[in-house]
C-alpha cells in the first residue's frame, strides 16, 4: 500500500498501553480499525465485524488474538505483527488511542462507537473487578461517589472522563470522512439490525438478507455472553475470573440511587464545560439525544 497515512500528532501512553506501536503496523487495503474509549461497545462491534468477515455467525472471533489492541504493553510486539501479517481474510484491528494518536490511512476504514460516559465508569468499575490478572492499573475505590470523583478528575489514564472526552473530540475534528464512521452504543440497543447493515456497509460487505439477520441475532448481548469463549478478549487464558462476566448487562443509569446530586452536579460541570449542548446529548444517548 503506497499512500502515505496522516501521522499521529501525539503519543498517548498509560499503565497499559502504547501508541507508538502503531509504528510497527504494516496495513493493508481494507483493513478496519475499531478505535473506541475502553468498555464502550469495543468487543462487540468487533464481534460484529468478525461475523460480518467470515459471513458466519458461529465464527470464532478470538478477538484478542485475532483483531488485537495494537497499543497494549503487556503483548510482545513481534508476535502481534506477525499474527496479524499471516492472516490471509479481511483484517482488524483495535485501538483506544483516539485519532489523533494513530496514523490515518485513506484506504482503511474506521470505526468509532461512544457510550454515555457514566455507563462507562459503572462498567470499567465491574470489568476491574472481574480481572484475574494484574496488568499494572490502579484499583478503583470500592466507594462508588469516591471512584466516579477519581473518573472526574482523571484527565491522561485511558479510564477517565478526560480521555473520553478528548477521544470524542478528535473524532468530531476528522469528521466528515468517507472511511469514518461513528456509532453508538445506545443506538445498537435500540435498533441491532440497523446498526449491523449500517457496519456492513461502510466496510462494503454485503450478505444475504437470512445471513444478516443471523449475525445480528448472534450480535445480541445475551448471545455474545452465552457465548464467551468465542467473544470475550483473551478468553481461556485464565485472563478473566468468568469469561462470561465480560459481558455484564448493556444496561444503563446504574448510577441512579448510587451517584449523588454533588456527584451528578461535578459531572455536569466537566460535561458542559467540554461540549456542546448537541455534542453532550449525543455522547450520552446517540441518535436519541437529538430527539
Amino acid at each position: 500500500m503506497s499512500a502515505n497515512p496522516e501521522p499521529p500528532r501525539r503519543i498517548y501512553t498509560d499503565a497499559v498501553s502504547d501508541s507508538s506501536r502503531w509504528d510497527a503496523f504494516v496495513p493493508r487495503v481494507g483493513d478496519v480499525v475499531v478505535s473506541t474509549p475502553p468498555k464502550s461497545g469495543t468487543t462487540w462491534t468487533q464481534g460484529i465485524l468478525a461475523m460480518l468477515i467470515a459471513g458466519d455467525p458461529e465464527v470464532d472471533a478470538q478477538t484478542s488474538m485475532k483483531s488485537p489492541w495494537i497499543d497494549i504493553t503487556i503483548r510482545d510486539l513481534g508476535e502481534v505483527m506477525a499474527r496479524l501479517e499471516a492472516q490471509e481474510h479481511r483484517r482488524q484491528v483495535k485501538t483506544h488511542t483516539p485519532f489523533d494518536g494513530i496514523p490515518f490511512w485513506p484506504q482503511l476504514r474506521y470505526v468509532t462507537v461512544y457510550r454515555h460516559p457514566i455507563d462507562v465508569h459503572f462498567s470499567y468499575r465491574r470489568h476491574l473487578a472481574n480481572m484475574a490478572r494484574d496488568v499494572g492499573q490502579a484499583p478503583l475505590s470500592e466507594n462508588p461517589s469516591e471512584s466516579f470523583q477519581e473518573f472526574l478528575a482523571e484527565d491522561v489514564d485511558h479510564r477517565g472522563l478526560g480521555a473520553i472526552l478528548d477521544h470524542y473530540r478528535c473524532t468530531l475534528r476528522r469528521e466528515p470522512r468517507e472511511n469514518l464512521i461513528r456509532l453508538h452504543y445506545a443506538d445498537m440497543l435500540r435498533d441491532l439490525p440497523g446498526a449491523v447493515a449500517s457496519l456492513a456497509a461502510h466496510v462494503g460487505i454485503a450478505h444475504p438478507a437470512e445471513v444478516m439477520a443471523a449475525i445480528a441475532e448472534a450480535g445480541t448481548f445475551a448471545s455474545m455472553k452465552a457465548n464467551a469463549a468465542r467473544f470475550t478478549p483473551s478468553a481461556g487464558q485464565g485472563f478473566w475470573k468468568a469469561d462470561a462476566g465480560f459481558f455484564d448487562s448493556a444496561t444503563s443509569r446504574k448510577w441512579e440511587g448510587v451517584l449523588t446530586d454533588d456527584d451528578l452536579a461535578a459531572y455536569d460541570a466537566r460535561m458542559n464545560a467540554g461540549l456542546t449542548v448537541e455534542e453532550r446529548a449525543w455522547l450520552e444517548w446517540g441518535d436519541a439525544g437529538r430527539d
